[in-house]
């Protein structure tokens, strides 16, 4: 009985050990804004197709990423909710991962929606939110990203 309950105890300090190797692997992953990038202008809306840069320098473990989600400003002024599903990234790789938005007209001031569609300015664009990776057991680990990018457009 006793080799049971010792045996029990140590498998449990080995996936212990385990979940936290593992997220001290996915707090080594780096994230950018890559891009953002207005694809189509109309009277009601703005497209853009915003490019997030996620790299696992890892040497063994892939980081599998269960969701994003989070928040695009420019300007300080909020553009839309952005939100990133079910992404695998392989060992010690890059993964550019693009999420599509449409933003209508009436959410963004006068004066940001000038600069967006002239391209005549310079937006500073910052994305914040939580990556949820998926941790042993089924168990998601949350990890807070803060991006910035300055430039026009794209």
């Amino acid at each position: 009985m006793k080799k049971i309950l010792f045996l029990l105890v140590c498998m449990g300090l080995l996936a212990g050990c385990a979940t936290v190797k593992e997220a001290a692997n996915l707090k080594n992953c780096t994230y950018a804004l890559k891009s953002v990038e207005l694809t189509d202008v109309n009277l009601t809306s703005l497209n853009f197709t915003i490019t997030i840069a996620i790299t696992n320098p890892n040497k063994t473990e892939t980081a599998k990423l269960k969701r994003f989600v989070g928040v695009l400003t420019a300007n300080d002024d909020k553009i839309a909710d952005v939100t990133l599903s079910d992404i695998e990234i392989a060992p010690q790789a890059t993964y550019n991962a693009k999420a599509k938005l449409v933003v209508p007209t009436v959410t963004l001031g006068s004066k940001l929606v000038g600069l967006l569609a002239m391209g005549s300015g310079t937006v500073d664009y910052h994305l914040t939110g939580t990556m949820y990776f998926e941790g042993p057991l089924g168990v998601e680990i949350p990890l807070p990203v803060d991006m910035g990018r300055l430039g026009n457009y794209n």
